[in-house]
């Protein structure tokens, strides 16, 4: 079964029994089953199956609310497809129920009702992620808003619409069908340092709305939905919606502090600051024990394997991930005492407050105080780049005499000069990542000298004794430049 998330519901009857006669009943079939019953109220009872081939830590749920009783299972985390798991479910948990209650004696439930009574709460008492949150059953429902998915969708269309205005051919010839072009991402709002940090700070927003290709859209957006269709029903929209932008704009500011001249863009970082919430959530039993274990597995897979990819890829803006879930474990916790049942409004109001202002001072301190040598850098890094030009002059030499003359007058002094101006660049306030690639330019610098100093000394002494160190330097330089994120 396919769904968003996938589920299977039906209903049931038990005419011949009371509603708490028909909890107990239900209650006795699922750990029969040998699953965990969760919450039980006197309307409702949850319980999850194990992880195994036949199910997923899907979540069964039971509501005697109506004349009919309405069972469903639901998949937890960010599942997709269920290959039928939700709807064996149900069908086992029918089975066992229509088997043990044409055998249990009246003692025997009598006895089972007194044993349980005392572990059902009140209804208010109890937080579901997983029960009460919103399914989307069709494509079109994912772009319209209804009470209790209001803001998610809305943000999902704004991405989808500003993703084609970037691949409008009219408004940016450049742009292909499905990538946007360098410019429109520059032009619309990308987060690229030398911009952001020197008068364009909005920025931090707008690059939480722009993709690089449809897949990255897709991807982000089916995230964006699992995540508003848990938190938007308990957030509320004004919250959820802060959220979404504060984990965009802390991811941001964590790829600014990383990155000098990479742009960063998408809306990863919110993405991730959503789980990271949610996590918040998890971690410290605001949800029902059961359900928050279903999740945290389910959730925690989701994460791992995303993060993951810090070593098989560099295509990925880590930094803003790990700063919005920062920025999202983060909110989470400030807000938690906000979220508790039977909050007042005034306690909602004053921890929802204080989780702003840490959050907006913290953004403050780090836009003021991150590294800002950056322009400077990038002039120094084409002067190097007009030197290395200048250099490579050598092998455009017509005659041995000229090659000599310009090796010795040209080649090794522009690297020496570029080996002189990385010096300078060592006591500039740059990212590890500008520092990462200037350890690498060093060695390309430095072998590459060795490599005209060998040069000359053959051209100099009419044979060839260096064959074996520039084979090596040659290798070393393209090993360089393929490590070279420039």
């Amino acid at each position: 079964m396919i769904g968003l998330p996938p589920r299977y519901s039906t209903y049931a009857s038990l005419p011949h029994r009371t509603r708490e006669e028909s909890l107990i009943l239900f209650w006795l079939a699922a750990e029969s089953l040998d699953w965990e019953v969760g919450t039980a109220t006197p309307e409702t009872l949850t319980a999850f199956t194990h992880f195994s081939l036949k199910s997923w830590n899907e979540q069964v749920s039971i509501d005697f609310s109506d004349d009919n009783i309405e069972l469903f299972s639901v998949s937890t985390g960010v599942q997709i497809l269920d290959f039928g798991r939700n709807r064996q479910n149900v069908i086992r948990l029918l089975r066992a129920l229509h088997t043990i209650d044409a055998a249990i004696s009246p003692e025997a439930l009598q006895y089972a009702m007194e044993e349980r009574r005392s572990l059902i709460l009140p209804e208010e008492e109890t937080v579901h992620l997983t029960r009460s949150r919103r399914v989307v059953n069709g494509f079109a429902q994912v772009f319209k808003p209804v009470n209790g998915y209001f803001v998610t969708p809305i943000l999902i269309v704004l991405n989808a619409l500003v993703f084609l205005i970037m691949t409008n051919k009219w408004l940016f010839p450049d742009s292909g069908g499905w990538t946007p072009s360098g410019t429109a991402l520059e032009q619309i709002g990308a987060n690229y340092k030398p911009l952001t940090l020197f008068g364009e700070p909005w920025r931090l927003v707008t690059a939480g709305f722009l993709h690089a290709d449809g897949f990255h859209l897709f991807f982000n957006m089916y995230a964006v939905m699992m995540c508003g269709i848990y938190l938007e029903p308990l957030l509320g929209r004004v919250r959820f919606a802060i959220v979404f932008l504060l984990c965009g704009i802390g991811g941001a500011l964590a790829s600014l502090w990383w990155y000098d001249v990479t742009p960063s863009l998408g809306a990863s970082a919110s993405v991730f600051g959503l789980f990271g919430f949610i996590l918040a959530l998890l971690l410290h039993k605001f949800i029902e024990p059961r359900e928050r274990k279903a999740l945290l597995i389910s959730i925690g897979i989701y994460l791992v394997m995303n993060l993951a990819s810090i070593f098989f890829s560099t295509n990925y803006d880590h930094a803003a991930h790990f700063g919005g879930l920062f920025s999202g474990l983060l909110l989470g916790l400030l807000w938690l005492p906000a979220l508790r049942h039977r909050t007042s409004l005034k306690r909602k109001t004053i921890f929802t407050t204080i989780g702003l202002l840490v959050c907006g001072s913290l953004f403050t301190l780090a836009f003021i105080f991150a590294p800002r040598d950056v322009k400077e850098y990038l002039e120094k890094r084409s002067q190097m780049d007009r030197n290395y030009l200048m250099a490579s002059g050598a092998y455009r030499a017509r005659t041995n005499e000229e090659r000599m003359k310009w090796l010795k007058n040209y080649a090794i002094y522009y690297m020496d000069e570029n080996l002189r101006i990385m010096d300078e660049i060592d006591h500039m306030r740059l990212s590890p990542d500008s520092r990462k690639q200037n350890r690498i330019l060093r060695k390309i610098y430095s072998t590459q000298k060795q490599l005209f100093i060998w040069n000359y000394n053959t051209l100099a002494k009419g044979h060839n004794p260096y064959d074996e160190q520039i084979l090596n330097a040659l290798k070393e330089l393209d090993k360089l430049q393929q490590q070279l994120d420039y």
